[in-house]
């Protein structure tokens, strides 16, 4: 089974991860990105025409750059041209990666796979399941998160870890373990505004602290925080010995409304 991968060059990084994952997870899935498949001196439009005509599927990645692209445009009426024709059924696949204002007037019926609303086991799961037309089991998502850990600005004595999602959502399910004793708690996050439903698992003793959210995801540019006031005159940030993933096992269950501010 053979893709094509359409889309601008503003979103290379984005894509070429997507490229590689689906690549590395579903061995019967073999990529066309331009990439690695264009040489130096090669006739550009009859190798991407070359390219759409061997493929058996054609996922174009809609963004505020692509849409208006047109070179992504050239790329998606051939596509089109072969769907409609009859050639190539249930052809193409839209990708939604960002925010736009407006889908394409023909693609507006067509459902789309939103990148960054899901899991990486989510999307990859979306687009195994639109390119082989089947539904594929989810599996263990692999890491896709920044992790950095920073002294609070108003408590020396406080220690800020924050999950930073890069390309897609995370889930929000964590265990931080210290060397000294945690004296409180708090989560954070600009996602977290106003009244929100929370239904978690957490973990707290004292020098370990989990949680799970159950109904949140970490989307990209947004970050997750969890604050430690630690008891020590050092740097907090010496102090975090470990950070894990943690699927809320062992953990006490609530659901609460809480306020943010």
């Amino acid at each position: 089974m053979k893709i094509f991968f359409s889309h601008a060059s503003e979103d290379k990084p984005l894509v070429e991860q997507v490229f590689l994952k689906v690549q590395n997870k579903y061995p019967d899935i073999q990529g066309w990105l331009d990439k690695y498949e264009i040489l130096g001196g090669d006739d550009l439009i009859e190798k991407v025409h070359a390219g759409i005509e061997e493929s058996d599927k054609f996922l174009i990645f809609l963004s505020k750059d692509s849409i208006d692209k047109p070179w992504v445009r050239t790329e998606l009426r051939k596509a089109l041209a072969d769907e409609i024709n009859g050639v190539k059924p249930e052809f193409i696949i839209p990708v939604k990666i960002g925010h736009i204002s407006q889908m394409p007037p023909f693609l507006e019926s067509r459902f789309y796979i939103d990148i960054e609303s899901k899991i990486e086991e989510e999307w990859l799961a979306d687009l195994y399941g639109a390119i082989m037309r089947q539904k594929k089991v989810l599996e263990k998502p692999s890491e896709n998160l920044n992790v950095s850990v920073t002294t609070a600005q108003d408590n020396p004595k406080a220690a800020m870890v924050a999950f930073e999602a890069q390309f897609w959502a995370e889930p929000i399910g964590f265990k931080i373990t210290t060397d000294a004793d945690i004296l409180s708690c708090r989560i954070q996050s600009p996602a977290f505004k106003g009244i929100q439903q929370i239904s978690k698992s957490e973990i707290k003793s004292s020098r370990e602290y989990g949680i799970l959210i159950r109904n949140h995801t970490i989307k990209p540019k947004v970050p997750f925080i969890i604050g430690l006031v630690l008891e020590t005159e050092g740097d907090p940030r010496s102090h975090v010995v470990e950070i894990s993933a943690w699927d809320g096992s062992g953990g006490e269950n609530s659901f609460s409304i809480s306020a943010f501010s």
